[in-house]
């Protein structure tokens, strides 16, 4: 991966995107990410921590097994600062969290 995927503007690929097997499984999981992350700045917005901290958890777990090791771990990233519940430690998780998810690609 390179070391700067974060901050690219070049789409992400699963690293499982080159496997017709999987392609079936991606196209639907990368047709969701407007949704989740709909969802996921709907609770940043009204302040609900507690349900961000959940959509970042179950992201963190998808992107892995999606193909998208990057995705585990800046959705770890806001799973834990939605614990400290520090608006600004939350923003600073959130914005390349956003910037990823809005590069995912089939």
């Amino acid at each position: 991966m390179p070391p700067n995927e974060t901050n690219s503007a070049e789409p992400v690929r699963s690293m499982y995107a080159d496997d017709p097997d999987f392609r079936d499984l991606l196209e639907p999981f990368a047709a969701a990410i407007p949704e989740r992350l709909c969802g996921i700045l709907d609770s940043h917005r009204s302040a609900t921590y507690d349900l961000l901290r959940t959509q970042a958890h179950q992201l963190k777990g998808a992107g892995g097994g999606y193909g998208f090791p990057q995705l585990s771990e800046l959705a770890a990233e806001l799973e834990k600062a939605c614990v400290s519940q520090d608006p600004q430690r939350i923003i600073a998780a959130l914005e390349p969290l956003v910037s990823y998810m809005n590069r995912i690609t089939v």
